[in-house]
Protein backbone atom coordinates (compact mmCIF):
# COMPACT_ATOMS: atom_id res chain seq x y z
CA UNK A 1 0.00 0.00 0.00
CA UNK A 2 1.42 3.51 -0.38
CA UNK A 3 -1.54 5.43 0.34
CA UNK A 4 -5.23 5.68 1.61
CA UNK A 5 -6.61 7.90 -0.60
CA UNK A 6 -6.68 8.32 -4.31
CA UNK A 7 -5.05 11.41 -4.13
CA UNK A 8 -1.61 9.48 -2.06
CA UNK A 9 -1.37 6.85 -4.88
CA UNK A 10 -1.42 9.21 -7.53
CA UNK A 11 0.80 11.30 -6.15
CA UNK A 12 3.48 8.16 -5.44
CA UNK A 13 2.64 7.64 -9.16
CA UNK A 14 3.56 11.02 -10.30
CA UNK A 15 6.53 10.61 -7.77
CA UNK A 16 7.30 7.77 -9.66
CA UNK A 17 7.37 9.24 -13.27
CA UNK A 18 10.29 10.46 -15.92
CA UNK A 19 9.71 12.72 -18.62
CA UNK A 20 12.01 10.92 -20.74
CA UNK A 21 11.39 7.31 -19.19
CA UNK A 22 11.34 4.73 -21.53
CA UNK A 23 9.05 2.44 -19.73
CA UNK A 24 5.25 2.83 -19.43
CA UNK A 25 2.27 1.00 -18.15
CA UNK A 26 -0.32 -0.92 -20.05
CA UNK A 27 -2.74 -3.33 -19.74
CA UNK A 28 -2.09 -6.76 -21.25
CA UNK A 29 -5.49 -7.82 -22.32
CA UNK A 30 -6.45 -4.08 -24.70
CA UNK A 31 -3.25 -2.46 -25.00
CA UNK A 32 -4.87 0.80 -23.37
CA UNK A 33 -2.94 2.86 -20.89
CA UNK A 34 -5.37 3.35 -18.14
CA UNK A 35 -6.06 6.06 -15.23
CA UNK A 36 -3.75 6.89 -13.30
CA UNK A 37 -0.51 5.90 -15.49
CA UNK A 38 -2.05 7.38 -18.89
CA UNK A 39 0.73 9.43 -20.31
CA UNK A 40 3.47 8.78 -17.75
CA UNK A 41 6.52 7.22 -18.45
CA UNK A 42 9.05 5.61 -16.24
CA UNK A 43 13.29 5.92 -16.23
CA UNK A 44 13.48 1.78 -14.82
CA UNK A 45 11.36 -1.56 -14.90
CA UNK A 46 10.92 -1.54 -11.67
CA UNK A 47 9.30 2.06 -11.14
CA UNK A 48 7.24 1.42 -13.93
CA UNK A 49 6.06 -2.33 -11.72
CA UNK A 50 5.88 -0.12 -8.64
CA UNK A 51 3.05 2.34 -10.58
CA UNK A 52 1.37 -0.47 -12.23
CA UNK A 53 0.90 -2.15 -8.99
CA UNK A 54 -0.05 1.71 -7.63
CA UNK A 55 -2.53 1.54 -10.54
CA UNK A 56 -4.49 -1.64 -9.27
CA UNK A 57 -4.33 -0.54 -6.19
CA UNK A 58 -6.21 3.00 -7.28
CA UNK A 59 -8.67 1.32 -9.47
CA UNK A 60 -9.88 -0.84 -6.64
CA UNK A 61 -9.92 1.91 -4.72
CA UNK A 62 -12.48 3.19 -7.20
CA UNK A 63 -14.16 0.68 -7.29
CA UNK A 64 -16.00 1.46 -4.01
CA UNK A 65 -17.57 4.29 -5.82
CA UNK A 66 -18.34 2.42 -9.15
CA UNK A 67 -18.57 -1.29 -9.24
CA UNK A 68 -18.77 -1.46 -12.94
CA UNK A 69 -15.25 -0.04 -13.66
CA UNK A 70 -13.28 -1.78 -15.74
CA UNK A 71 -10.81 -4.45 -15.12
CA UNK A 72 -7.39 -4.02 -16.41
CA UNK A 73 -4.25 -6.50 -16.35
CA UNK A 74 -1.30 -3.60 -16.02
CA UNK A 75 1.99 -4.76 -17.28
CA UNK A 76 5.15 -3.15 -18.27
CA UNK A 77 6.79 -1.95 -21.28
CA UNK A 78 9.71 -0.97 -22.59
CA UNK A 79 9.85 1.95 -25.50
CA UNK A 80 13.78 0.94 -27.07
CA UNK A 81 15.33 3.57 -29.16
CA UNK A 82 15.75 2.82 -32.80
CA UNK A 83 19.28 0.80 -33.25
CA UNK A 84 21.66 2.24 -36.16
CA UNK A 85 23.74 0.14 -38.12
CA UNK A 86 27.23 0.95 -39.70
CA UNK A 87 26.62 2.73 -42.19
CA UNK A 88 24.95 5.57 -39.67
CA UNK A 89 21.31 4.43 -40.84
CA UNK A 90 18.87 3.55 -38.52
CA UNK A 91 18.12 -0.38 -38.03
CA UNK A 92 14.94 -1.18 -38.10
CA UNK A 93 13.81 -0.79 -33.86
CA UNK A 94 13.02 -3.79 -31.45
CA UNK A 95 9.20 -4.79 -30.66
CA UNK A 96 8.33 -3.14 -26.78
CA UNK A 97 9.46 -6.20 -24.37
CA UNK A 98 6.26 -6.03 -21.94
CA UNK A 99 6.61 -7.57 -18.65
CA UNK A 100 3.98 -8.77 -15.96
CA UNK A 101 3.59 -7.28 -12.82
CA UNK A 102 3.77 -10.43 -10.72
CA UNK A 103 5.91 -12.03 -12.59
CA UNK A 104 8.72 -12.43 -15.06
CA UNK A 105 6.36 -13.43 -18.09
CA UNK A 106 7.14 -11.48 -21.43
CA UNK A 107 3.71 -11.12 -23.45
CA UNK A 108 4.95 -10.60 -27.01
CA UNK A 109 1.02 -10.06 -28.04
CA UNK A 110 -1.53 -9.35 -25.43
CA UNK A 111 -3.56 -13.08 -24.90
CA UNK A 112 -6.61 -13.25 -26.11
CA UNK A 113 -9.65 -13.67 -23.54
CA UNK A 114 -13.67 -13.87 -23.91
CA UNK A 115 -14.95 -10.89 -22.51
CA UNK A 116 -18.12 -8.16 -23.36
CA UNK A 117 -16.85 -6.26 -26.41
CA UNK A 118 -18.12 -3.02 -24.02
CA UNK A 119 -16.04 -3.37 -21.32
CA UNK A 120 -13.36 -1.28 -23.51
CA UNK A 121 -15.45 0.63 -25.28
CA UNK A 122 -13.63 3.77 -25.38
CA UNK A 123 -17.09 5.18 -24.59
CA UNK A 124 -17.55 3.51 -21.52
CA UNK A 125 -13.68 3.66 -20.65
CA UNK A 126 -14.64 7.79 -20.75
CA UNK A 127 -17.36 7.48 -18.64
CA UNK A 128 -15.81 5.53 -16.14
CA UNK A 129 -12.60 7.85 -16.20
CA UNK A 130 -14.33 10.88 -16.02
CA UNK A 131 -16.36 9.45 -12.92
CA UNK A 132 -13.06 8.56 -11.22
CA UNK A 133 -11.70 11.88 -11.64
CA UNK A 134 -14.47 13.87 -9.94
CA UNK A 135 -14.88 10.89 -7.07
CA UNK A 136 -11.04 11.73 -6.70
CA UNK A 137 -11.55 15.62 -6.81
CA UNK A 138 -14.17 15.27 -4.31
CA UNK A 139 -12.82 13.23 -2.02
CA UNK A 140 -9.77 15.60 -2.23
CA UNK A 141 -12.08 18.84 -1.56
CA UNK A 142 -13.58 16.68 1.77
CA UNK A 143 -17.05 17.48 -0.16
CA UNK A 144 -18.28 13.72 1.83
CA UNK A 145 -21.66 14.59 1.47
CA UNK A 146 -22.32 14.97 -2.12
CA UNK A 147 -20.27 11.89 -1.95
CA UNK A 148 -22.92 10.05 0.13
CA UNK A 149 -25.37 11.37 -2.19
CA UNK A 150 -24.05 10.55 -5.32
CA UNK A 151 -23.67 6.53 -4.73
CA UNK A 152 -27.56 6.69 -2.62
CA UNK A 153 -28.63 8.02 -6.07
CA UNK A 154 -26.68 5.83 -8.27
CA UNK A 155 -27.10 2.91 -6.46
CA UNK A 156 -30.85 3.09 -5.91
CA UNK A 157 -30.78 4.14 -10.33
CA UNK A 158 -28.65 1.05 -10.89
CA UNK A 159 -30.95 -1.75 -9.26
CA UNK A 160 -33.57 -0.08 -12.17
CA UNK A 161 -30.91 0.06 -15.32
CA UNK A 162 -31.23 -3.89 -16.81
CA UNK A 163 -28.73 -3.09 -19.40
CA UNK A 164 -24.99 -2.89 -17.49
CA UNK A 165 -23.17 -1.37 -19.92
CA UNK A 166 -25.71 1.90 -19.28
CA UNK A 167 -24.71 2.32 -15.92
CA UNK A 168 -21.45 4.39 -16.22
CA UNK A 169 -23.64 7.03 -18.15
CA UNK A 170 -26.50 7.04 -15.69
CA UNK A 171 -23.24 7.68 -12.74
CA UNK A 172 -22.59 10.41 -14.85
CA UNK A 173 -26.06 11.77 -14.90
CA UNK A 174 -26.02 10.98 -11.44
CA UNK A 175 -22.98 12.85 -10.32
CA UNK A 176 -24.38 16.19 -12.48
CA UNK A 177 -27.34 16.24 -10.81
CA UNK A 178 -25.50 15.71 -6.90
CA UNK A 179 -23.29 17.56 -8.08
CA UNK A 180 -25.87 20.50 -8.69
CA UNK A 181 -27.78 20.21 -5.51
CA UNK A 182 -25.22 19.60 -3.06
CA UNK A 183 -22.20 22.41 -3.88
CA UNK A 184 -22.14 26.21 -4.52
CA UNK A 185 -20.94 27.63 -8.07
CA UNK A 186 -17.73 28.38 -7.30
CA UNK A 187 -17.22 24.65 -5.51
CA UNK A 188 -18.58 22.75 -8.50
CA UNK A 189 -16.35 24.39 -10.55
CA UNK A 190 -13.15 24.08 -8.45
CA UNK A 191 -14.28 20.31 -8.39
CA UNK A 192 -14.79 20.12 -11.97
CA UNK A 193 -11.25 21.97 -13.02
CA UNK A 194 -9.15 19.56 -10.43
CA UNK A 195 -11.23 16.42 -12.50
CA UNK A 196 -10.21 17.65 -15.34
CA UNK A 197 -6.62 17.72 -14.10
CA UNK A 198 -6.91 14.49 -13.04
CA UNK A 199 -7.76 12.46 -16.78
CA UNK A 200 -5.22 11.11 -18.83
CA UNK A 201 -3.46 14.76 -20.50
CA UNK A 202 -4.14 15.69 -23.90
CA UNK A 203 -2.56 18.46 -26.50
CA UNK A 204 -4.47 21.91 -25.66
CA UNK A 205 -6.22 22.57 -28.58
CA UNK A 206 -6.57 26.07 -30.61
CA UNK A 207 -10.33 25.39 -30.30
CA UNK A 208 -11.26 23.15 -27.31
CA UNK A 209 -14.65 23.54 -27.79
CA UNK A 210 -14.78 22.29 -31.43
CA UNK A 211 -12.31 19.60 -30.61
CA UNK A 212 -14.21 18.69 -27.39
CA UNK A 213 -17.21 18.18 -29.70
CA UNK A 214 -15.63 16.10 -32.09
CA UNK A 215 -14.40 13.99 -29.65
CA UNK A 216 -17.42 12.92 -28.17
CA UNK A 217 -19.11 12.84 -31.44
CA UNK A 218 -16.19 10.07 -31.72
CA UNK A 219 -17.31 8.44 -28.82
CA UNK A 220 -20.94 8.44 -29.56
CA UNK A 221 -22.01 10.56 -26.75
CA UNK A 222 -23.68 12.71 -29.10
CA UNK A 223 -25.09 11.38 -32.45
CA UNK A 224 -24.15 15.04 -34.25
CA UNK A 225 -23.37 18.61 -33.44
CA UNK A 226 -22.80 22.01 -34.95
CA UNK A 227 -20.81 24.69 -33.77
CA UNK A 228 -19.90 28.07 -34.34
CA UNK A 229 -17.14 30.55 -32.77
CA UNK A 230 -17.45 34.48 -32.40
CA UNK A 231 -15.39 36.73 -30.44
CA UNK A 232 -17.09 39.71 -28.22
CA UNK A 233 -17.15 42.98 -29.95
CA UNK A 234 -14.34 45.07 -27.99
CA UNK A 235 -13.43 42.00 -25.58
CA UNK A 236 -11.58 39.32 -25.38
CA UNK A 237 -13.96 37.00 -24.72
CA UNK A 238 -15.15 34.12 -26.72
CA UNK A 239 -19.06 32.53 -27.80
CA UNK A 240 -19.92 29.41 -29.20
CA UNK A 241 -22.71 28.52 -30.28
CA UNK A 242 -23.64 24.85 -30.06
CA UNK A 243 -25.92 22.37 -31.25
CA UNK A 244 -26.33 18.54 -30.27
CA UNK A 245 -28.30 15.78 -31.55
CA UNK A 246 -28.85 12.34 -29.48
CA UNK A 247 -26.99 13.11 -26.18
CA UNK A 248 -26.55 9.64 -24.72
CA UNK A 249 -26.93 10.79 -21.33
CA UNK A 250 -30.40 11.15 -20.31
CA UNK A 251 -32.01 14.24 -19.18
CA UNK A 252 -35.31 15.64 -18.13
CA UNK A 253 -37.45 17.82 -19.99
CA UNK A 254 -35.47 20.81 -19.43
CA UNK A 255 -32.54 19.39 -17.02
CA UNK A 256 -28.96 19.19 -19.35
CA UNK A 257 -26.56 16.77 -17.31
CA UNK A 258 -23.33 18.60 -18.92
CA UNK A 259 -20.71 17.16 -16.46
CA UNK A 260 -19.01 15.45 -19.44
CA UNK A 261 -18.65 17.59 -21.95
CA UNK A 262 -17.61 20.56 -19.47
CA UNK A 263 -14.70 18.10 -17.89
CA UNK A 264 -13.71 17.67 -21.65
CA UNK A 265 -13.20 21.34 -22.86
CA UNK A 266 -11.16 21.72 -19.80
CA UNK A 267 -8.91 19.67 -20.02
CA UNK A 268 -8.40 20.58 -23.33
CA UNK A 269 -8.22 24.62 -22.98
CA UNK A 270 -4.57 25.31 -22.49
CA UNK A 271 -5.23 28.13 -19.60
CA UNK A 272 -8.08 25.77 -17.93
CA UNK A 273 -8.15 28.72 -15.14
CA UNK A 274 -9.74 30.98 -16.92
CA UNK A 275 -13.54 31.23 -16.93
CA UNK A 276 -15.80 29.25 -19.01
CA UNK A 277 -19.88 28.41 -18.78
CA UNK A 278 -23.21 27.47 -20.45
CA UNK A 279 -25.66 30.02 -21.06
CA UNK A 280 -29.23 30.03 -23.28
CA UNK A 281 -29.90 26.87 -22.88
CA UNK A 282 -32.80 25.16 -25.48
CA UNK A 283 -34.19 21.88 -24.66
CA UNK A 284 -35.14 20.77 -28.25
CA UNK A 285 -36.54 17.12 -26.83
CA UNK A 286 -35.15 13.32 -27.53
CA UNK A 287 -31.84 14.07 -26.27
CA UNK A 288 -31.44 17.22 -28.43
CA UNK A 289 -30.01 20.42 -27.11
CA UNK A 290 -29.13 24.09 -28.33
CA UNK A 291 -26.59 26.46 -25.98
CA UNK A 292 -24.19 29.18 -25.44
CA UNK A 293 -20.88 28.57 -24.46
CA UNK A 294 -18.95 31.86 -23.25
CA UNK A 295 -15.41 32.56 -21.62
CA UNK A 296 -16.13 35.22 -18.75
CA UNK A 297 -16.85 35.31 -15.00
CA UNK A 298 -20.49 35.41 -15.27
CA UNK A 299 -21.02 32.24 -16.96
CA UNK A 300 -21.91 28.83 -15.10
CA UNK A 301 -23.73 25.77 -15.63
CA UNK A 302 -20.23 23.34 -16.79
CA UNK A 303 -21.50 20.47 -14.20
CA UNK A 304 -25.62 21.16 -15.04
CA UNK A 305 -27.92 23.52 -16.27
CA UNK A 306 -31.49 24.20 -17.41
CA UNK A 307 -32.92 25.16 -20.12
CA UNK A 308 -36.60 26.13 -21.81
CA UNK A 309 -38.40 23.39 -23.95
CA UNK A 310 -38.85 24.51 -27.40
Amino acid sequence: MVGTTLRDIRTHIERLASDDGEYYVVCARSGERPVPVAGQRFATRADAADAAQATEQYRAALRRYDPQLPFYDPVVCQERPAATDTDGRAAEAPQDTTQGVANDETHTTPPSVDRDPWDDSPLISFCHDVSGAVFESLSARDHEAAERAIMETYLAAAEATTDRNTLCLVLLETMASELEAHLETAERMQVLRAAATNLSPVEPAADPVAASLAFLDSLSLIREYGVTRNSTSGTDDDIWTVSLRGYAIECGESRFPTLPIGIDILRRSGTPSEPLGVTDVTALGEGDWQFVLRSDATASGLVCTWGESR
